[in-house]
């Protein structure tokens, strides 16, 4: 009977935890070796296209930005 109540009970939280952490691990390990990686060239000719865009784009809402201020405060100078 002792055995019994043994043989169905549950391991514990850490237990059970650490189990599903260990194969979450595994399984990621086995899909990164399945990924085909960008070659460093092309990875870096991306990546400066990126900030570039990145630069550019906050330059024009940088220009937007201190245009309208400017605008506004035209604006305001005249009515108040």
């Amino acid at each position: 009977m002792q055995k019994e109540i043994s043989e169905n009970k549950k391991p514990n939280w850490v237990v059970r935890t650490w189990k599903r952490f260990t194969k979450f691990c595994k399984d990621t390990h086995g899909e990164l070796k399945k990924v085909v990686w960008t070659p460093k060239t092309e990875l870096v000719k991306s990546s400066k296209l990126v900030i570039a865009t990145v630069i550019a784009i906050c330059a024009v809402i940088a220009v937007i930005d201190l245009g309208s201020s400017w605008l506004i405060n035209t604006i305001a100078g005249l009515v108040g």
